[in-house]
C-alpha cells in the first residue's frame, strides 16, 4: 500500500481525550469547517489501524456529527475528507473497551487556484484538463470513460458504464423483498480466483477505501453517491501498477475514480 500523509490539521480535540480517566472503544465527534465553525454535512470518517488499514467508516450525519466503533481495543488514526476541503488524518486515539471519546475535528476547505486572466483567442482550459485527466488518459494505463461513453452505457444507473471495463465486475444479485432488496450494485475487482474492493474516489477525495487484495471489504456502491447524468468521467486502475502519482490505492485493490460535472 502506498505511504500517504495529512494535508491537514484537526483544529481541536475534547478535553476528554487528556481527562478521561478510562480509555474508550467509541470515538464520536463532530466535523466542522475550520473557518466559519459551521457543522460540514456529507464527510467521509472512518479510522485506521496502525498499519493504515480502515477498519470502520461512516458519513457524519445533518450536523456533522459522528460515532465509530473500533471492532477491537488498540490505537488508530482518524480519516476525515470531503469534497472542497483538504483530507485530514489525525491520532494516534488510544481505544479501549467501553465508554467513549468525544473530539471535534475542523476540516480546512482547499483553496481554489486561480488563472491569471489572459486575453488571447486560447480555449479556456476545462475542468477535467485542469484535474489532469487527459494527462493520465495519455499514459495508456487505465480504462477512461468520458460523458459520452457514460450516457450510451449507463442505462440505468452508473454502474452500468463499468459492465465492460477489464477486470471488474458489477454485482446485482440482491434479495427479492427486505431492506436488502434496493441495495445499488457493487463494483469489485477481479483477482482471478479472488474478487476485492477497490477505493473509491469523487472529485479529488476518497470516499471509501480499498480492502486488501486478498478479501472483499465494504460493499462499494458508487450510485450512492452520484447520479449517472451528474458524472462528467470516471477513470478506473484495476492494478497498482497503473496507478499515477496523486491518487493513492488506499488498500491492494485498484480505484475507480468518479469526476462530476462542474456547473
Amino acid at each position: 500500500m502506498r505511504g500517504w500523509r495529512s494535508r491537514g490539521t484537526a483544529v481541536a480535540v475534547a478535553s476528554a481525550l487528556a481527562a478521561a480517566p478510562l480509555p474508550a472503544q467509541t470515538l464520536r465527534g463532530k466535523v466542522l469547517d475550520a473557518e466559519s465553525g459551521q457543522p460540514v454535512t456529507l464527510a467521509f470518517v472512518g479510522l485506521l489501524a496502525e498499519g493504515r488499514t480502515l477498519v470502520v467508516s461512516t458519513l457524519v450525519d445533518g450536523s456533522g456529527g459522528f460515532a465509530l466503533r473500533a471492532p477491537a481495543p488498540g490505537s488508530y488514526f482518524l480519516y476525515v475528507a470531503r469534497t472542497g476541503y483538504r483530507p485530514v488524518v489525525d491520532g494516534l486515539f488510544d481505544l479501549g473497551a467501553g465508554g467513549a471519546l468525544d473530539i471535534r475535528v475542523g476540516l480546512s476547505p482547499s483553496p481554489m487556484a486561480l488563472e491569471p486572466v489572459i486575453v488571447d483567442a486560447e480555449a479556456e482550459e476545462s475542468h477535467l484538463e485542469r484535474v489532469g485527466f487527459y494527462d493520465r488518459a495519455a499514459r495508456g494505463l487505465g480504462t477512461f470513460l468520458l460523458r459520452e461513453d457514460i450516457r450510451r452505457t449507463a442505462v440505468d444507473k452508473l454502474t452500468d458504464a463499468l459492465r465492460s471495463v477489464p477486470r471488474v465486475e458489477v454485482m446485482t444479485a440482491r434479495p427479492v423483498i427486505g431492506p436488502e432488496a434496493e441495495l445499488n450494485p457493487e463494483v469489485l475487482m477481479n483477482r482471478g480466483t479472488e474478487y476485492c474492493s477497490p477505493t473509491l474516489y469523487i472529485d479529488g477525495a476518497v470516499v471509501q477505501f480499498g480492502s486488501p487484495a486478498g478479501g472483499r471489504g465494504r460493499p462499494v456502491r458508487p450510485d450512492d453517491y452520484v447520479d449517472p447524468s451528474d458524472v462528467e468521467a470516471i477513470e478506473v486502475y484495476t492494478r497498482l501498477t497503473e496507478i499515477p502519482l496523486g491518487l493513492d490505492a488506499t488498500g491492494e485493490c485498484g480505484l475507480v475514480v468518479i469526476w462530476t460535472r462542474m456547473r
